[in-house]
């Protein structure tokens, strides 16, 4: 039988703890590339979802729901598949942020729950579309705007007191969320009369789902120098698996 000795995933920063030459480190991922993955794979379902909605006469050019764009085949199956595994990216973003804050930023835990519940929403709205219960969907895009909403007002507020943080950086935050927050409370004061104040809603819809790509992409400077380090000593043919923890 083969003996096994350590296997360890944490965070670094490269001006810390440079790229090492030793057997022992076995991958080693910028994390900014989970951000930009996100970002792109989101931006592109929707897109290419709208386009191929619009071409085929599946719904108007001005201005359906974003959700519209994913009832009909065979731009349903392309937004469900993108969004399904942008969900899940979105948030092992979530993790990566909370990782790099939690020993600094105030409320970190609640910023962590809201974008991980956020994920789950929208994951959710994703996998049952708006004509197929519409009740469920609804409830994935409430969970999905509001919880990402609080996830980045609480991340805006503590990055103003982090040096690490640009200010480029803190200004694309704090203007993604200011915007997204005017269009979530549009949303939320035209909701009792939808089909009345439907355009609105859908612009409304669409310039919050554009300001938290411009949100998730801020970090691609914050963490740029951070790598996600999975390290392990062999002795046989295995890897002893041990608690995870995280270092930045």
């Amino acid at each position: 039988m083969a003996s096994h000795t350590g296997k360890h995933c944490r965070l670094v920063n490269e001006d810390d703890d440079p790229p090492s030459p030793s057997p022992n480190v076995d991958a080693r991922l910028a994390v900014s590339t989970i951000t930009y993955a996100t970002v792109v794979l989101t931006t592109t379902t929707i897109l290419v979802s709208y386009v191929i909605a619009v071409s085929l006469k599946h719904e108007p050019a001005w201005l359906p729901m974003i959700s519209d764009c994913a009832t009909k085949a065979p731009e349903m199956y392309i937004f469900r598949y993108g969004m399904l595994v942008a969900a899940a990216l979105l948030a092992s973003n979530v993790l990566i942020v909370h990782a790099a804050t939690k020993a600094t930023y105030s409320l970190a835990k609640m910023a962590m729950t809201c974008g991980l519940l956020a994920s789950f929403g929208l994951g959710l709205l994703t996998a049952v579309n708006v004509h197929e219960f519409s009740a469920i969907h609804g409830a994935g895009a409430v969970v999905f705007f509001v919880g990402y909403q609080v996830f980045m007002t609480t991340i805006s507020f503590n990055a103003a007191y982090d040096a690490r943080v640009s200010r480029a950086s803190l200004n694309m935050k704090r203007v993604a969320a200011v915007i997204s927050l005017v269009a979530i409370l549009g949303i939320g004061g035209m909701a009792s009369k939808w089909s009345h104040f439907r355009l609105p809603i859908a612009i409304c819809e669409w310039t919050s789902t554009l300001m938290i790509q411009v949100f998730n992409l801020s970090f691609v400077h914050d963490l740029m120098n951070t790598n996600l380090l999975v390290t392990g000593n062999i002795q046989g043919q295995g890897f002893n698996r041990r608690k995870l923890g995280n270092h930045v």
